[in-house]
Formats: C-alpha cells, structure tokens, sequence
C-alpha cells in the first residue's frame, strides 16, 4: 500500500480555463512534496477536465474525478470522499498556493499538533492586493478553548473561507451536506462549520500561503438582485451547530446577530442601488422580512455592543424594515449607500 501523503489538496473544478494550470502548478512546485492532488471535475463544458486527466497521467501524485455539474461544495464533498491524506488543504482553481506553503503548514502542525490551522490570505485586485490575515494577539498559540477561536472566527467573514484552514482529516465526519448544493454564495461556511465543530484545537498563522485572483465575472449585476431571494440556510446551519455545541453564552448570540445585523443592512444598501425599480426592491425586502431566520432571530434586531452614527442609521433602516415601511426603506437606503 502506498504511503498515506500528509496533505490532500482537494481542488473543485469548473470551466477553470485558463488558470487551471497555474493552480496545478502552484501545488507541483511546492517545496513540501507531501502531499496528493485531488482534481474534481464538476461537469466542465470547457477543456478543464480534459487538463485534469491529462495531469493525473503525468503524475502519480494527482487523481481525477468527473461528475455531473452540482456545484462547488459536492465537488469538495466528492473530494473528502476519496482523500488519504491525514491533513487537507482547500483551492479553488483559479487560484494559487505560495510555494512554500505545504511547507509552513506542515511547520507549524509539527509545532503546535492543532486539528486546524488557519493562515493569510493575499487577495489581487484590479485595484491592488488586499491582505486578509489574523492580528498577532491571535497568532502562533495553541488554542484549544473553542469557544474563544469561534468568537473570533465568526466575528469576520474573510475567516468564512474553507481555503484559510489546513484542517485534520478528523475535522470531516462524512455528513449530508447535499441540502447546500443549490448555495452558490457562502458555501464555503458550512464546511468551515463541520471543520470548527470537530476541531479539538486551533493555531493561526499570520503568513499569507493562498494567493485568490479577483474573479470579474462574479461582480455584481442588476439582474442578480432582481431575482434577489432571502437565503438564510447557511445562517440558520451555522446557529444550529453553535446551538449544538452549546458553548455560547446570551451575549455571545447577541454579538453574533449583531454582526449579521451589520452585514444585512449591507444588503440592504445593495438591494436598493442594483434593483432596477421599485417593485423588484420591494419584492427582495419582502423575501427577507417573510425569512424564518430573520423573524426568529435577527428581526430582535441590535442588543448591546457600540453605538455611533452607523449603528444609529443602521437601527433606522431595520426598524423601517422591521415594520414593513418598504417604501421608506428603499427611499432611505439609497441615500444612506450614496453618502458611503
């Protein structure tokens, strides 16, 4: 029998194009040869499967899988299926990994032992690089409190990427996930969820190992928000895990809703700018307002925490929301977004 590799780099592949080679590239050049490949075809129409093939006879280190399209998070399911290695590591193919990154993973398991390591994230942008990574107070210590490593996880979604987490193959206990197939925005949260609720201990990284190409042709487009719908699955899912655990106080809740309250006027804002009348805005505000999520845990709306001129605005925008003022919301909402 082989030699179980010590990573698994699991790779969910879609109409890739271009940048798939230097995705697969990035993990044949790392200086920690450790590792297998998992290349996960998701019913490509373009050549990528053909590549992945192609990659997987060329070396023994890479295995190719096909199926038929089902989206991004059964690609990754299908992977963890099928992966040997005893930690993995998470890349979207048209992005890249730092050459040494298989290496300061593999560091700082050795040092730590943690089931899950999470590091930086270097973002290019049109307009420059944007770096996404964990402040020093958070960094190079052993964390096995895991209510203090999910309050910190939860209170910024750049941790919401399964693509920052090295994660131990323990972390993944092979359930059902197939209910968020249909999620195309946001499914990266519930597996970073299965990962933080077997996690038994966390250590953060400040190096940036993941180098994530700004995607044009995911900016947002009127026709996106005139079919707005409210989708609160993967809030509801993540509230049903801390609920589980049952390691957050009352406090911790109300923080919790009072980021995603934060986040939804947000939302808001944006609903107003991209709709392309009155009647599609109303109809995505209703979506929100008739969500069971919404009525049953952030419609309380904000409870403790700072104040200040944006939250005090923020306050306006869901009471209006709140109390079905649509008209109002809208009308406010978009000076609010003009004025930043």
């Amino acid at each position: 029998m082989a030699e179980r590799p010590f990573f698994s780099v699991l790779v969910p592949v879609y109409n890739a194009g271009q940048w798939l080679k230097p995705c697969i590239e990035s993990v044949l050049g790392q200086t920690d040869g450790g590792f297998e490949l998992l290349l996960v075809d998701d019913g490509s129409t373009d050549s990528s499967g053909a590549l992945c093939d192609e990659y997987a006879e060329r070396d023994k280190r890479i295995r190719a899988f096909h199926q038929e399209n089902a989206g991004q998070l059964a690609a990754r399911v299908t992977a963890l299926k099928h992966h040997r290695g005893e930690y993995c590591v998470f890349l979207d193919a048209d992005d890249r990994l730092v050459p040494h990154a298989l290496e300061t993973l593999r560091k700082a398991v050795d040092e730590s032992g943690a089931d899950c390591v999470v590091f930086g994230i270097r973002w290019d942008r049109p307009g420059g690089a944007e770096h996404l990574t964990t402040p020093p107070s958070m960094c190079r210590r052993l964390i096995t409190d895991r209510r203090e490593a999910l309050l910190h996880l939860l209170s910024d979604d750049a941790y919401n990427s399964v693509c920052r987490k090295c994660a131990r193959s323990s972390c993944f206990d092979g359930r059902d996930l197939s209910a968020f197939y249909h999620i195309r925005s946001g499914e990266d949260k519930i597996q970073s969820m299965e990962i933080q609720e077997n996690a038994r201990s966390f250590y953060f990284l400040p190096d940036e190992l993941y180098l994530y190409r700004a995607n044009e042709a995911s900016v947002t487009h009127t026709i996106c928000y005139d079919d707005y719908r409210a989708d609160y699955s993967v809030e509801s899912y993540t509230h049903d895990v801390l609920v589980r655990l049952g390691i957050f106080t009352e406090a911790d809740f109300d923080r919790l809703r009072n980021h995603l309250l934060d986040a939804l006027v947000i939302e808001l804002k944006r609903i107003c700018r991209f709709c392309s009348d009155r009647d599609h805005a109303a109809a995505a505000l209703r979506s929100i307002r008739e969500n069971d999520y919404y009525r049953s845990f952030l419609s309380v709306g904000y409870r403790g925490g700072r104040g200040g001129v944006k939250r005090f605005l923020n306050r306006i925008a869901l009471r209006l929301l709140k109390r079905g003022h649509l008209n109002a919301l809208i009308f406010f909402c978009a000076r609010i977004y003009r004025a930043g």
